[in-house]
């Protein structure tokens, strides 16, 4: 029998100021998300003071609580309380003005969070798929050209190709437009009797009025902006219209509208800030050392402080444009000093609720690649701890960028992600920076851990000298 959370879900809710305090509530991997209204009325120590909850993290407009890989059974009771639903529009005013208005940035994250976070489980299962493909293709089990291989790689491909679709769904409902049309919108964009002229570099005409001919399929960019504008489009034609016609008349105004007009404009728009995107990359990638170093030393934090959705997106754009990412490699190597870190503790901890928390976190993390267990429960609670994870991460990435490391599909780190790292030109070389970040972050944490114990004994011998001295 499942295990329930009903308890736990109803002293989170009263933690957080209560159902009506909660404007929406999500999840990701190990995190619950909540959207607030006035965020003050959240105690947070409260809600630290929980045995079940591993950190409290207030990030893009959110109040996250890290719970671990069984949040989503968390979240399912969580919803149930009464007054108590799944998140909304993300611009949403209600109950804005009862405390602190969300700042820009914040609406960014926790939009871009919105409308990526339900598809990262499924894009790195599809990275495996992928990654055991080619490797059964390498070693001669079956071969490229037949119908076996292209149904197993239609299935890790179609995501990708038809991820405009999907985040189309996402992005409308998160900026409180109908997702139905809005992934409708972006399915014509893909329908093949556009998708066979609209070919890149193609000089093509909508009654008349030229563009040039793009392919929307791996896009990321386009769609998110052209929801956007379908969000406003959707609100005006529901001013303008009789109320008794909107049913069928925005529906077809919307697609009408927006599937011209993400051609012409919006389409254009996206793919020219996505070139920006991808150029000022591309410079970077000339140094892969400094580049590779940067994100092995600091990605696994910028994870931590809910960031990562302002840079994912444009690494997993980057990977689907190009079939090659320099990043997604080089970021993982925080994820494996935390291992090694966490083996570190393991060894030379006396505290057995620690011993406990390191042990299962480790494990979730070498199997799943799920860091929050380990950040949270572990590394942040003894500076020596973070600071071992960015030397492990650092030296890691460095590797990564002294090999030219890249990886051609996303997964999580962690044995159940390895197929999608095996499958990569630069495999050997990956695996060996993810030994060397292992080792370096074990090492430096039990030297620094050893180094802590001996200042410690040395102290008190000096106090219990003292204190002789003084009693004599």
């Amino acid at each position: 029998m499942a295990k329930t959370y009903e308890k736990l879900a109803e002293d989170l809710v009263a933690g957080v100021g209560g159902a009506s305090n909660i404007q929406g509530v999500t999840h990701c991997a190990t995190r619950l998300r909540f959207r607030l209204k006035d965020s003050s009325l959240a105690d947070k120590e409260a809600v630290k003071e929980n045995p079940e909850v591993l950190g409290v993290l207030e990030s893009g407009g959110q109040f996250q609580l890290i719970i671990g890989t069984h949040v989503g059974d968390v979240f399912a009771d969580v919803i149930k309380v009464p007054s108590v639903s799944e998140d909304g529009p993300l611009h949403s005013t209600s109950g804005e003005s009862e405390g602190k208005k969300p700042t820009v940035v914040d609406r960014v994250l926790a939009s871009i969070s919105a409308i990526f976070t339900p598809y990262i489980p499924v894009l790195a299962s599809v990275g495996i798929i992928k990654g055991l493909l080619a490797i059964i293709v390498d070693i001669g089990w079956l071969a490229d050209t037949s119908n076996t291989y292209a149904i197993l790689n239609a299935t890790g491909n179609a995501m990708l190709y038809f991820f405009p679709v999907l985040l189309a769904f996402t992005a409308a409902k998160t900026f409180g437009a109908n997702p139905y049309i809005g992934a409708t919108i972006a399915a014509a964009l893909m329908e093949p009797s556009i998708a066979d002229i609209n070919v890149t570099g193609e000089s093509l005409d909508f009654l008349g009025i030229p563009f040039i001919g793009q392919s929307f399929a791996y896009t990321v960019i386009p769609i998110i902006i052209g929801m956007w504008a379908f969000s406003y489009l959707e609100k005006s034609l529901k001013r303008i219209l009789p109320q008794t016609t909107q049913l069928l008349l925005v529906p077809v105004f919307s697609l009408l509208i927006m599937v011209p007009a993400m051609l012409l404009v919006f389409g254009p728009v996206g793919f020219a800030i996505a070139s920006g995107v991808a150029e000022a990359y591309g410079w970077l990638v000339q140094y892969p050392l400094i580049l590779s170093t940067v994100f092995g030393a600091t990605f696994v934090f910028i994870i931590m402080i809910g960031a990562h959705w302002l840079v994912t997106p444009i690494l997993l754009s980057i990977l689907a444009e190009q079939g090659y990412e320099y990043g997604l490699a080089a970021g993982g190597m925080g994820n494996y000093a935390i291992l090694g870190v966490l083996f570190a503790v393991l060894l030379t901890t006396r505290n057995p609720e620690t011993k406990a928390i390191a042990g299962s976190a480790a494990f979730v993390n070498g199997v799943a690649g799920i860091t929050e267990p380990g950040i949270y429960g572990v590394i942040i609670k003894n500076k020596r701890y973070i600071v071992s994870v960015f030397i492990g991460g650092l030296v890691g990435g460095f590797v990564c960028g002294l090999f030219d490391v890249y990886v051609t599909a996303f997964a999580f780190s962690g044995i159940l992600g390895a197929p999608a790292f095996i499958a990569s030109p630069r495999a050997v070389p990956y695996f060996i920076a993810v030994a060397i970040s292992i080792a370096v972050g074990f090492f430096t944490a039990y030297l620094l851990t050893t180094r802590q114990r001996q200042e410690e004994k040395l102290l008190a011998a000096k106090r219990l000298e003292t204190n002789s001295v003084s009693s004599t």
